[in-house]
């Protein structure tokens, strides 16, 4: 013997439920699940399935009822009125959106300026950096080299001060020797 599912619920009771939860203000897919059990999906399928059903019942009934010619032009009468104020909401709409077009238009070539303006600047911040990495580095050639000139000439000072030195210690010598003559010379 074939094992069976479990027992479906009849869409006839769904229909009843369902009818009852729109009368109280309270239809949904989990209500009518927790009141009739069964399965999520059959339940939603279930009300698809009435929503199609009420939907093509409607159409019908107003199919079946004739109109006369004075509902029909109030009917033609109201849908125009309608089309007019969708218009004009339209319209407004329409000068709305074309304001905010030309407020981000406005709004993009001041951004578009403003990138151009801060290009411009950091070009012309590079060429002042570089004007001046050239002039300090004009500085510090001039600097290297009157440290070199100044090491020159402490050099050539020291050996000045060195061959003077030198004279004042021979002419010393040399002073020395002529006294010493001079006395022998006296002496003879």
């Amino acid at each position: 013997m074939a094992k069976q599912g479990r027992p479906g619920i009849p869409y006839e009771k769904f229909v009843v439920v369902w009818e009852q939860l729109l009368h109280e203000g309270r239809a949904g897919t989990n209500m009518a699940h927790d009141l009739l059990g069964g399965s999520k999906s059959t339940i939603a399928t279930y009300r698809e399935r009435y929503e199609r059903e009420k939907s093509s019942k409607e159409v019908s009934i107003i199919k079946s009822v004739k109109l006369t010619e004075a509902v029909h032009r109030a009917i033609a009468e109201v849908k125009v009125q309608e089309i007019e104020a969708l218009e004009k909401i339209n319209a407004a709409f329409k000068a709305r959106m074309d304001e905010y077009i030309a407020m981000a238009k406005e709004a993009e070539e001041k951004s578009a300026a403003a990138v151009v303006a801060l290009h411009d600047a950091k070009v012309a911040d590079d060429i002042e950096r570089l004007k001046l990495e050239r002039k300090l580095a004009a500085a510090q050639a001039l600097i290297e080299d009157i440290e070199q000139r100044e090491q020159k000439m402490a050099a050539k000072c020291e050996k000045l001060a060195e061959q003077y030195n030198l004279a004042k210690q021979e002419a010393a010598v040399a002073n020395k020797e002529i006294e010493m003559l001079r006395e022998l010379a006296k002496k003879k």
